[in-house]
């Protein structure tokens, strides 16, 4: 596959009350390849599951000679989390969520588990491509709510995943595909991002600095410390180059 020429921005904070960073990510543009990952599991546990995961995602899919699936990388990852932890008893507890995109062929294929997101704004219109893998998303499919904002605004608690790497040796991994367009903008977050700022917002701010993707970048990051930054802060732009 020939990867597609892509344009890359990225920020990561720890936020406004968190000791430390338990996010990771990675990004390889003369590969195609975005990955990014949210940590769980406390000090320093946490930090060591996401860079774990991005780390093994990355080195499989950039050095496998045989063409590693998105599937195959991400369980790749889930072993290696769960071997550490087998080897240092201090990790239990520890895990994290995890979304991948390749952008070949001029089709962006991704992969996640958890809450991390993947955006993606066309013609001016934001859309979630990925489905969380969470709890209050399952309570909006089965009816309960209407919206996830409106399950937040009754008092569930956003944050609690279904699917994690590092909690089960079999694990579910979503994927998807879809044909890159000309004008494109590729968003891909963690919680810390998507908790703090309404899609709305996300929407408004990405048709107005699409252009400028660092700028982009900066101002996102603001608006998520700017509602509170009570998470870790993870976010990456991608605008694909798709040629005439």
């Amino acid at each position: 596959m020939k990867p597609t020429a892509i344009d890359i921005a990225s920020r990561t904070d720890k936020g406004l009350l968190r000791d430390n960073n338990e996010d990771a990510l990675a990004s390889f543009p003369e590969h195609g390849l975005v990955v990014l990952a949210d940590g769980m599991g406390g000090y320093a546990s946490g930090e060591v599951a996401s860079h774990l995961a991005v780390e093994t995602v990355g080195t499989m899919l950039l050095l496998d000679s045989r063409g590693a699936t998105l599937r195959a990388a991400v369980e790749a990852a889930n072993t290696a989390i769960l071997q550490a932890i087998d080897k240092r008893p201090d990790y239990e507890g520890m895990g994290t969520t995890l979304v991948v995109a390749t952008f070949q062929d001029q089709r962006v294929r991704y992969a996640h588990v958890g809450d991390s997101r993947i955006y993606r704004l066309r013609g001016g219109r934001l859309e979630q491509l990925t489905r969380d893998h969470s709890i209050i998303q399952e309570l909006v499919d089965q009816g309960f709510f209407e919206s996830i904002d409106e399950a937040r605004s009754a008092g569930v608690k956003n944050n609690i995943v279904t699917r994690g790497l590092g909690i089960t040796h079999e694990i579910e991994v979503e994927t998807g595909v879809s044909e890159v367009h000309s004008g494109d903008l590729y968003l891909l977050c963690s919680d810390g991002l998507s908790d703090m700022v309404a899609d709305q917002v996300l929407e408004e701010t990405l048709c107005d600095g699409g252009r400028d993707l660092s700028e982009t970048c900066d101002r996102l990051l603001d608006l998520a410390i700017g509602m509170g930054g009570r998470d870790n802060i993870s976010l990456v732009l991608v605008r694909p180059v798709i040629k005439a």
